[in-house]
């Protein structure tokens, strides 16, 4: 049960109704695109994809194709991936090193800012086509290592997007942290509906049991920012006291423990003293730990955030790891969507006691990568199936999310009704709503 809801310069909106029509309408689909992907800074990807000139990357969302690439200037810039001839799509590899950028129609070639300057038989235009032919640029900013596109004329600000809730997360330093897996699920349900699943715990106690081994989800805090962006913080390190208290550390936190050099026997019967026990060891050894947590308060040390930034831009993150959950649109059916989940660790520098806190699969530690991570695409049933995992929590999301959409498309389903442990998707939905004129 949500604990606290802080409102930063909002009022706590009320709790009510959302009608299915919003996930199940195609009319919905060329609408958001102008109401809302085109009016808001979308989180594109990251810093680290394009550390030298000639890098690139494709961000798709929707029906568009932004190429995001370093210049030889060392900006990064954003373009839409279309030659200014005949509008073919100018690159056609995800990510990649160009000198330039040559279309494989007609070979009109550009350079990394986008002006044109090969055209083959130039003599025979009416007019220089180098002159004005430059590739069409997109807004383009950097937050945390964290790179975000806007698609709209004249938008305002990543700074006054973000609001006060930059600040807030100022002490997490996404910006050094590793890729160490990119993964895109192919999923039949709206790109709403997994914001929603991430924007609220009233789920977690019966859909994911494994939480109560290693956060408190009855005290969690929930702050709600202007601009439809929302916050959750949980106490991590712990049990959730709503259970039966174990006697002794939980294999879980047995392994948070051990990797900030603390022996699990030495809590038997402490099991409620071991989050101030790993705040304080991070703390007093951060150093040797191959960390700097001098940005932050003792209980982010211990404690799971997850921060929302609307539309679609799902961060949860501890001081050493970070996920982005990115549902994106499907550009012609509501009931269906891409869900990225790239995940991010911080590596201790080297010499560090450890190899890494916070980075554990479910068989193995997580090696620091020798080359990027291969971008890894699969369909929910690849899930369902045990042959793909996202972890073991995401994967249960994904096993229930294609019945939830399934369900918004049944005559006997109309509208949800929301209560207190879901304030922040009122939240969502609520601007969602103002910007739709709904």
């Amino acid at each position: 049960m949500t604990r606290e809801v802080i409102c930063h310069g909002i009022e706590e909106p009320k709790l009510g109704t959302i009608n299915v029509s919003r996930y199940i309408g195609a009319d919905a689909i060329a609408r958001e695109w102008h109401s809302v992907w085109r009016t808001q800074w979308l989180l594109a990807g990251l810093v680290s994809d394009v550390p030298t000139a000639g890098d690139f990357f494709v961000f798709e969302i929707a029906t568009e194709q932004i190429l995001v690439t370093r210049s030889p200037q060392g900006d990064i810039r954003a373009f839409y991936n279309v030659c200014q001839h005949r509008g073919n799509r100018l690159v056609n590899e995800s990510r990649g090193h160009a000198q330039d950028f040559r279309c494989l129609y007609h070979a009109w070639t550009y350079d990394l800012d986008g002006a044109l300057k090969g055209v083959p038989g130039l003599a025979n235009f009416p007019s220089d086509p180098r002159q004005s032919r430059f590739l069409k640029p997109v807004a383009l900013d950097v937050w945390n290592g964290l790179i975000f596109v806007h698609l709209g004329d004249d938008p305002k600000s990543l700074s006054d997007f973000l609001g006060p809730l930059a600040a807030h997360l100022s002490g997490y330093r996404f910006d050094r942290m590793t890729l160490v897996e990119d993964q895109t699920v192919d999923i039949a349900c709206n790109w709403k509906t997994v914001v929603d699943n991430f924007s609220e715990l009233y789920h977690v106690d019966f859909l994911h049991p494994q939480h109560q081994r290693m956060v408190d989800c009855q005290n969690d805090l929930v702050r709600l920012f202007a601009g439809g962006h929302t916050g959750v913080e949980v106490p991590g390190a712990t049990v959730n006291p709503k259970f039966p208290i174990p006697s002794e550390p939980t294999d879980i936190q047995s392994m948070q423990l051990k990797q900030v050099g603390l022996n699990p026997d030495d809590f038997v019967g402490r099991v409620m003293d071991i989050r101030v026990a790993i705040q304080s060891r991070k703390r007093d050894a951060g150093q040797s730990l191959g960390f700097d947590y001098s940005g932050l308060e003792d209980h982010q040390l211990s404690d799971v955030w997850q921060y929302n930034l609307f539309p679609n831009a799902i961060l949860s993150f501890t001081p050493e790891h970070l996920w982005i959950l990115r549902p994106r649109p499907h550009p012609t059916d509501p009931n269906r969507c891409w869900f990225d989940k790239i995940s991010l660790l911080m590596f201790p520098e080297a010499g560090a006691d450890v190899q890494h806190i916070g980075g554990m699969t479910r068989h193995a530690a997580v090696p620091l990568p020798e080359t990027r991570p291969n971008h890894d695409v699969f369909d929910a049933s690849a899930v369902k199936s045990g042959k793909k995992s996202m972890t073991d929590t995401i994967d249960q999301d994904i096993s229930l999310l294609e019945e939830v959409q399934a369900g918004m498309n049944s005559e006997g389903f109309k509208e949800m009704v929301l209560g207190h442990d879901e304030m922040r998707m009122q939240h969502f939905h609520n601007h969602w709503a103002l910007l739709m004129g709904a």
